[in-house]
């Protein structure tokens, strides 16, 4: 528990730290996220010595390659949308979208993972999806902008994810799963958009290299909470995460937070609180 704890924590820095850069400091996504992830891959490899286990016997199977070459691409797309959400939309607004990850990725383990089935999670999840749908009304009518799909895009892409990485748990540790993971991934941004990525402020390089630290915390700590914990229960315990951020967005970004939608939130999480210890 302790694990998914202090990954939360890694969750709400890593946040605040990558909305500095991508709105204070206006960095292009497709300059930002090829140099962090080459930093997540150079943090996680100092692990790997220690904590990186691969069972080769099995890793090499069809159903384990296409899992891995799937999380691959779900996750390319996810964080190129996630840091465009990020930019755009206002950090509560954000997180309010993120918060219906943990209802998502419990509804895909129900489906994807027998013994954590439950009729109730599918309750749950009406419940807290129409709770968002509330607050993005404005004067009578929806309103949601184009940013806030694309964050509604990342957020599905980022619980669909969970499913995969618990499944590949079974042949690689943690930290193997992640420092290949993002090994791969910053070779696919560096190929395909070519960055220039020294060109950029130094505070904006050094601030990289610390959302890098929060990152590796939050994720190799959130996989090993899956290991050990399973999906639901580490899940439920991230739900922290945003809400340090939204602490952090109204006295930082002087971010002013709306009744509604803190209202949705509450009513997000005692959903998740509903589905787990039920």
């Amino acid at each position: 528990m302790l694990d998914a704890i202090i990954a939360s924590l890694g969750y709400a820095g890593g946040v605040i730290t990558d909305k500095i850069i991508l709105s204070k400091y206006k960095i292009p996504i497709l300059r930002f996220i090829p140099l962090l992830f080459i930093w997540l891959t150079i943090i996680t490899a100092i692990f790997v010595p220690l904590w990186g286990e691969i069972n080769i016997d099995r890793i090499i199977s069809a159903r384990y390659i296409i899992l891995f070459c799937t999380m691959i691409l779900v996750a390319s797309v996810w964080n190129y949308y996630y840091a465009k959400g990020l930019q755009r939309e206002e950090i509560h607004e954000f997180e309010l979208i993120m918060l219906l990850s943990p209802l998502m990725t419990i509804i895909f383990a129900e489906i994807f993972l027998p013994p954590e089935r439950s009729l109730s999670t599918l309750i749950a999840g009406l419940v807290a999806s129409l709770a968002l749908i509330i607050t993005r009304f404005r004067r009578h009518h929806l309103k949601i902008g184009k940013s806030a799909w694309l964050t509604m895009l990342a957020m599905v892409l980022m619980s669909f994810e969970a499913i995969i990485i618990k499944e590949l748990l079974s042949v690689l540790s943690p930290v193997m799963l992640y420092f290949v993971r993002t090994a791969v991934i910053s070779l696919v941004f560096l190929t395909l958009y070519r960055p220039k990525l020294f060109d950029v402020p130094r505070d904006v390089f050094g601030l990289t290299i610390i959302s890098a630290v929060f990152g590796v915390v939050q994720m190799v700590l959130r996989f090993y909470g899956f290991q050990n914990l399973g999906v639901i229960e580490t899940t439920t315990i991230l739900i922290l995460g945003p809400f340090l951020v939204y602490f952090f967005s109204f006295f930082y970004f002087k971010e002013k937070i709306f009744k509604r939608d803190v209202f949705a939130a509450l009513v997000v999480v005692a959903s998740i609180l509903w589905v787990t210890f039920k």
